[in-house]
């Protein structure tokens, strides 16, 4: 009662003018993106933010819409060059401002005259060093030249002091051709000189920035040791690629390469007669000079093979079975649990013998469902024994020569893989390690599961730019926390990788998941757009997984995510084959999830809202134990149709 006396007191002085009423703020203007001076190579960018809840907003004095709790969003056209955007939020009469300077750049193409050469853009751009080119290919000796030049004129090149050669012009003002060094040449830090003469009559010339060399013989390489992190993460700052860039292979420490070549930065790897690869110089151990090709270098721990070439040791010449469909069954290692060099409880752990020798292979591959497939660039150090496996998953392992210097092992197995492998160096040996299928519990198949969750970005990682002024890091990080204690609650053991705003580098997320032994990896994110994304109807969730063993679960996630926030929009889906640090870790399944997308109103509402991520931590754990539950009923029914 004295209260509302109050309010009535304060009302007749604010009628007499005695008590004034707060002036109203002003409106502020927030761009979460794009950042300033941002430059960006197309014709529109994703403008977006947020304004005073209230206000109306204009850029560059055209009235952009606005919702009731500030949010913009806009496909903002841009002219070439810089576009200074201005921003004016108004409301109650007063007005805040923000400027944004977006930079669009555009190449233009030189004019017919004056005849000139483009300075920018001349090839080879980077190096190239041939030290056994009697070994390459024609493939692997030819250098793309090219230049952009004043169109219409007639274009040679040369290498070294060799004599000019004729160029072709397509499209207009673009100058290319193709060499493919010799052998017997003798280049050494040669130059590439361009001339072009043009409708003027004038004659320029330019040298590209990459020079050539040819001869000094193979080298030999290997990992550096420490520079892999876990054993089944296959991080790309690491990767071995093919020539054209494309990833190859991930290599484990001391793994050793027969090196050929320099491409810029990079070293040329030999891994088969015609098979080159790409490797970064610097995650490599070079060993000093140069060797014969087919020679034996050693090297600590074991020796290594030049060419295909392996060892004699003392398991003798090395070799595969002669005959191309020979099917070997090797010994599985008993699972044990505490000794020694014995396989831990859970494991199939398969031993190809090498002889010390550190012979690069690819990732191992799924085929199939039950079959797991890993191409070795070289032989085995000896025939396999075949005596009858007594590991019930392993049914068989396949060893066949598939080209000269290429071997390949195919596990073949009586259930389907879907748990996790991964592939190391161990003592002399290759080890192949599969994870058995869990014993699920049909009524709480999550019971004694481990599973880490992984909040994307975090503490100087901010994510994706939050229009309403939450970053990406703080929105996913309270949906992870919630699924934690949704799957605690149905007796799994969770592994968070992080609980508060630091900052973790990628791979540590993957080794926390390899380290705890998880049977999943699920780190969770918010989705958005690149530059010169159109953003308008790109919504909903997708999940992203490398290898088939995620697809089950990458699956039922999904369908939870569509049936419990339909608002979303049904999204892309399911991305498989994705080349993500976060999903290419073998060791247990590995997915993320990417819940909305952050550049569509609706959906960034819905992650901003505290029932919004409720609604999403359900659907994710839900997920999840679908998974299981579909695996412990398969379980179940494998059981019963057993005689």
């Amino acid at each position: 009662m004295r209260s509302g006396r109050v309010r009535l007191a304060l009302a007749v002085l604010c009628a007499a003018g005695l008590v004034r009423a707060a002036p109203p703020a002003t409106p502020d203007v927030f761009v979460a993106y794009p950042a300033p001076g941002q430059q960006v190579a197309h014709d529109h960018v994703i403008l977006e933010g947020s304004v005073t809840p209230g206000a109306s907003l204009t850029v560059n004095g055209r009235g952009v819409k606005v919702g009731p709790d500030g949010l913009f969003m806009e496909w903002w056209p841009l002219n070439p060059g810089a576009n200074d955007l201005r921003l004016i939020a108004r409301a109650a009469g007063k007005s805040g401002a923000a400027t944004v300077r977006v930079v669009r750049t555009v190449t233009r193409a030189l004019p017919a005259l004056p005849t000139a050469i483009q300075r920018e853009g001349l090839l080879p751009g980077e190096g190239r060093e041939w030290w056994d080119p009697a070994g390459d290919s024609p493939a692997e000796r030819r250098v793309d030249l090219g230049f952009q030049g004043s169109p219409g004129g007639r274009a040679t090149y040369r290498i070294g002091a060799g004599s000019p050669l004729t160029m072709r012009e397509g499209p207009a003002g673009t100058y290319r051709a193709v060499a493919v060094v010799s052998p017997a040449d003798a280049l050494q830090n040669a130059a590439v000189t361009f001339s072009l003469t043009g409708r003027d009559g004038k004659t320029v010339g330019a040298v590209a920035p990459g020079r050539l060399s040819v001869g000094g013989g193979p080298r030999v390489a290997t990992q550096k040791m420490g520079s892999v992190p876990g054993q089944a993460l296959n991080p790309s700052s690491v990767r071995v690629t093919t020539l054209d860039g494309a990833p190859l292979l991930y290599p484990r420490d001391g793994m050793a390469f027969t090196l050929v070549g320099r491409v810029g930065e990079d070293v040329r790897a030999r891994l088969a007669p015609g098979v080159g690869a790409l490797i970064t110089a610097e995650q490599l151990t070079m060993l000093p000079g140069s060797v014969t090709p087919g020679s034996v270098a050693p090297v600590a721990g074991g020796v290594i093979t030049l060419n295909g070439v392996a060892p004699t040791g003392s398991g003798g010449s090395a070799s595969v079975p002669a005959d191309p469909g020979a099917v070997a069954t090797l010994p599985a290692e008993p699972p044990a649990s505490s000794p020694a060099g014995s396989a831990p409880q859970g494991e199939l752990r398969v031993r190809l013998p090498l002889d010390g020798a550190r012979l690069p292979f690819g990732l191992v591959q799924e085929q199939e469902g039950r079959r797991l497939t890993l191409t070795l660039y070289g032989p085995l150090a000896q025939p396999l024994d075949v005596p009858a496996s007594s590991d019930p998953l392993l049914e068989s392992v396949e060893v066949r020569p598939v080209g000269l210097g290429i071997t390949r092992v195919v596990l073949n197995l009586t259930a389907a893989q879907a748990w996790g492998f991964r592939a190391g160096y161990d003592g002399p040996d290759l080890l192949l390690t599969v994870r058995r299928p869990p014993a699920l519990n049909p009524a709480r198949p999550l019971e004694g599961r481990t599973i880490t969750l992984d909040p994307g970005h975090g503490g100087t990682q901010n994510g994706g730019a939050g229009s309403l002024r939450v970053p990406e890091k703080n929105l996913v990080l309270p949906i992870a926390l919630r699924t934690a204690e949704l799957l605690r609650a149905q007796g799994a053991t969770v592994n968070l990788t992080r609980t508060g705003d630091v900052t973790l580098g990628l791979y540590e997320r993957g080794q926390s998941a390899e380290n705890s032994r998880s049977d999943l990896l699920v780190s969770i994110h918010a989705n958005a757009l690149p530059d010169g994304r159109d953003p308008r109807g790109i919504r909903g969730p997708e999940v992203y997984f490398t290898h088939p063993q995620a697809a089950a679960l990458a699956g039922t996630i999904l369908g939870q995510l569509r049936a419990r926030l339909p608002e979303l929009g049904p999204g892309a889906g399911l991305k498989a084959g994705a080349d993500l640090a976060l999903t290419r870790p073998s060791g247990q399944i590995s997915v993320l999830v990417e819940t909305a997308y952050l550049t569509d109103a609706g959906n960034l509402r819905t992650l901003h809202s505290a029932a919004g991520r409720e609604r999403f931590a359900a659907a994710i754990a839900a997920g999840i134990a679908d998974f299981y539950a579909a695996q412990a009923a398969g379980q179940v029914g494998a059981a019963l149709r057993e005689p």
